[in-house]
């Protein structure tokens, strides 16, 4: 709640500053974008998180929320929105933290002119392990494969013949292809050291000679975070496997993937349809029936703090039929019901493997070959 009746002149009492401002900046000021907020101020915001000042943190316990514009510590038990935070962080009083953010963000507040605030707490902002992890990416060198990768035929076949997914939807994906591992190589290396490539996790070198960490041929899958950063791309092999050899898909070396098409979390509402795949091509078919969808990038690969990330999504999720799928499941659910949510299995068969299998089967019941 917003504090009211303020003061009509500018006076210390007890070396506090008093001054009056009106109600319409107040919400002005409250309004402003908490995450742009923290920036002024300080603190490191990733993926939504950050280490808490008001306690000793170890573990990112301060949330933040676009949704409601928001931020909150879970182990405090404190939050509010942007006026408040200035608040707590510079320990200041209301009015303090209003000239405060008046002067960082050019808002005007006419009788604060002269006032003077006491020197903020000087705080150490440390980040975790797990978020550099995803900020020590060289996204110039994925931006760049993603940028020159075009479909090969046998991407599109396998994409548009064999799938049916839609070719609007994989092409606001980014999703594109390598043919040729050597051309590949060669290209990549012409453009960027052969260090960069190898630090950057989409080289490997063995016996002397440079190759793709991909299985080629393959499709290529960016994952970006929510706001739009890429931070990994995965490959999917096109080739038949051998007998036994069940390897698929890989990611850059050195990589922890994110979920993909994090960004529709972003622009999707509160209580919002969120279909969760167990893979990105099980994503791809959700998303060809107009469905928002995001995926795992590995039936294992869910960690307890995705669920931050779909706190006030309606979930739902097809799970594979095999153990593995009912494992996840549980996982997810347990990691969700924490913080007050929950996902529903929309499988209502054994029939098909994945959704993949039975988003085709539709196709084909609605338009029989």
């Amino acid at each position: 709640m917003i504090e009211g009746n303020f003061y009509n002149k500018i006076a210390k009492q007890n070396n506090i500053v008093m001054v009056y401002i009106p109600p319409y900046i107040v919400k002005k000021l409250d309004a402003l974008n908490v995450y742009d907020v923290a920036e002024k101020l300080g603190l490191t915001v990733s993926r939504n998180k950050a280490l808490c000042f008001m306690h000793q943190d170890h573990n990112p316990s301060l949330h933040f929320k676009k949704s409601n514009n928001s931020w909150k510590c879970y182990v405090c038990g404190i939050g509010g929105h942007s006026i408040e935070l200035v608040k707590r962080y510079n320990n200041y009083t209301f009015q303090e933290a209003c000239v405060w953010l008046s002067r960082a963000f050019n808002i005007s507040i006419p009788e604060s002119k002269g006032v003077k605030l006491k020197k903020a707490p000087i705080r150490k902002v440390v980040s975790t392990t797990k978020e550099t992890t995803y900020q020590q990416v060289d996204e110039e060198v994925l931006n760049w494969i993603i940028n020159k990768s075009r479909l090969s035929e046998q991407a599109r076949q396998f994409l548009f013949v064999d799938r049916e997914y839609s070719e609007e939807v994989v092409s606001s994906l980014k999703v594109g292809s390598i043919s040729d591992a050597e051309k590949f190589v060669t290209v990549l290396t012409t453009t960027f050291s052969k260090e960069r490539c190898l630090k950057a996790g989409v080289l490997m070198e063995y016996r002397n000679s440079l190759h793709p960490v991909f299985r080629v041929p393959c499709l290529l899958f960016p994952y970006y975070d929510v706001e739009g950063r890429i931070k990994n791309i995965q490959s999917r092999y096109l080739g038949k496997l051998e007998k036994g050899d069940k390897k698929r898909f890989n990611n850059c070396k050195g990589i922890s993937p994110l979920m993909f098409n994090m960004p529709i979390l972003k622009s999707s509402e509160r209580f919002d349809k969120v279909y969760i795949a167990e893979g990105v091509t099980d994503c791809i078919a959700f998303l060809s029936e107009g469905k928002k969808a995001i995926a795992l990038p590995g039936a294992g690969s869910f960690r307890p703090e995705y669920a931050e990330f779909l706190r006030d999504k309606t979930l739902f999720m097809y799970i594979d039929n095999d153990e593995a799928g009912n494992t996840l499941f549980e996982k997810i659910n347990k990691a969700l019901k924490k913080i007050g949510n929950c996902i529903h299995n929309i499988r209502k068969d054994t029939k098909y493997k994945d959704y993949s299998d039975y988003y085709l089967s539709k196709r084909h019941e609605k338009n029989p070959k």
